[in-house]
Parts: C-alpha cells; structure tokens; sequence
C-alpha cells in the first residue's frame, strides 16, 4: 500500500498535504456538523456535484468544501509499475477540490486509459480522502519489431518503450505478429525447460512459424504446424547428444520424420578428415 498525496497532481512543492486546522472549539463543532449534514444529504438524496447547475453548483461546493470535505490525499494501491505522476495526472484532482465532486466512474475511465493499468476502482473515503485501487498489466516479454523494442503484456499490448533494463531477463520475441502469438510459443516453450533455458530469442517467421535463436547463436527451426513435438524431439536431442554446444549453425525441424544439421565450416571439415585419411 503506497500513500501518494494530490499535491503532486497540483504541481506543489510540499510532498504532503496538511488540513487546514479551524481554531476553536465552535468552529470545530459546526464544521463537524456540516460534514455530517453534507454526508447525509449525499447518502440519503444521491447528491452529487456532478449533478448540480449554476449557482447551485458554486454553493454546494463551498458548503462541501467548508464542511471539511475536501481532497487532502490521494490513497493508491496496488502500484508496482505504473508511474506515478501518470496516475496522478490520471486522477486529476487537487488539494482542496470537493470531494463529492470527484466523478469516480470518469476518474476510473482515466485511469484505465493508462497503458499499465487493467483495471481500477475509484471511491471517496469521508470526509477527505480519494481511493484508488489499481490492477496492473503484467510484462510477459520483450518485443522486436521495425527496429523498436518494447515491453508487452499477454495480449500483445504495449506498456513501456524507454526503461526496459529491468525488463531484460524477460523473453526476447521478434517478427510482425510476435505480440499476440507469443503468449501460446512461450506456453509450450515452459514444456521443455532444457530447451528454453537456452534460448536467447524466439523469431517469428512469415507470420506462420518460429525460428529460435539459441545464447550461443544456433538457429533452431520450427514447423509451422507440431512446433510442440518438434520442440520434444529438440529436447531428447540435447539430452543424447548435447547438440547445442557442437560444431553447429542451424537445427531444422521442420519436417515432422527427420531432421537436418547445418555443421560450421570447422565442424564439417573435421567430419570428413576421417574420410579423406582412409
């Protein structure tokens, strides 16, 4: 649970807001008393400022304000990533604005417009505090595309462009459509632990199949259709031979009965010395 105060929305210098203390005991009584009345003609007439015209406007805003209802914090939850001068300009409100007349549901509407937040919930809190709860959208990987990288969620959608060093041991995917299919490849990716460990970035190729490329610079190709098995018989491979650390350019799994190695050209010299010597 985070506190962040509406004087940063306001553009103030002091990190807090202070409520202005009424001196005396009567004045103390009366604000009291017309913050009950304030509050009760709401709950009981569905009062809402929003709702007011004109000069009704004006004064039921100064009663509501005078009666001590009136925007001192701000109170988030549920931020991690989101930052929060975006949220708070969001919320757009400031120290000493009426609270009643806050229109959740359009502050709700801001807020959700706002590329890391899923969803929220907005409440006023008597007699001065605005609540906000937020659900963020969670980083699934890195996307490549046209020469930008950026980071995204599971539904392909953008969340941030600029800071994604702490982003980096995330999924690095590549291609047109990467955004929206990589949810599924990474899905059946987690399947084989062996392979996955050692992929430094999932290529998608003509919009209809992946090309991975391993931390040593091996290109593994996958089927456009039973990537799945094709990614077992990779991960059986691994295991009997250890073929990710020999003499290799590229895997080809592409046909479902067979697959090819492309050797480096130091590897496939040493293969046919053998040959050449009998």
């Amino acid at each position: 649970m985070r506190r962040l105060t509406a004087a940063a929305a306001a553009g103030l210098v002091s990190g807090r807001i202070r409520r202005q203390r009424w001196r005396g005991p009567s004045a103390r009584a009366w604000r009291r008393g017309l913050a009950v009345v304030a509050a009760a003609a709401v709950v009981a007439g569905g009062w809402s400022l929003t709702a007011a015209h004109g000069g009704a406007e004006g004064a039921w805003r100064v009663l509501t304000t005078r009666a001590g209802l009136a925007v001192e914090e701000v109170l988030v939850t549920g931020r991690h990533n989101a930052e929060v001068p975006a949220l708070l300009g969001a919320v757009g409100v400031s120290r000493g604005d009426s609270l009643l007349a806050i229109d959740p549901a359009a502050v709700r509407d801001r807020v959700e417009a706002l590329a890391w937040v899923r969803t929220a919930r907005v409440a006023r809190r008597l007699p001065d505090t605005l609540v906000l709860h937020v659900e963020e959208r969670r980083p699934m990987a890195l996307w490549q595309h046209e020469q930008r990288l950026v980071l995204i969620d599971a539904e392909g959608v953008v969340l941030a462009a600029d800071g994604l060093e702490r982003f980096a041991h995330l999924p690095h995917v590549v291609g047109a459509d990467a955004d929206v299919e990589a949810q599924a490849f990474l899905a059946l990716l987690t399947v084989t632990p062996a392979v996955a460990g050692r992929v430094a970035a999932a290529v998608r190729v003509g919009e209809r199949r992946w090309d991975l490329r391993l931390d040593n610079g091996v290109t593994v190709r996958l089927p456009a259709v039973g990537a799945a098995d094709a990614l077992v018989r990779l991960a059986a491979l691994q295991r009997r031979e250890d073929v990710f650390d020999r003499d290799v350019v590229a895997i080809d799994l592409r046909l479902p009965d067979r697959l090819y190695i492309e050797m480096t050209p130091a590897g496939a010299e040493r293969r046919r010395l053998p040959e050449e010597s009998t």
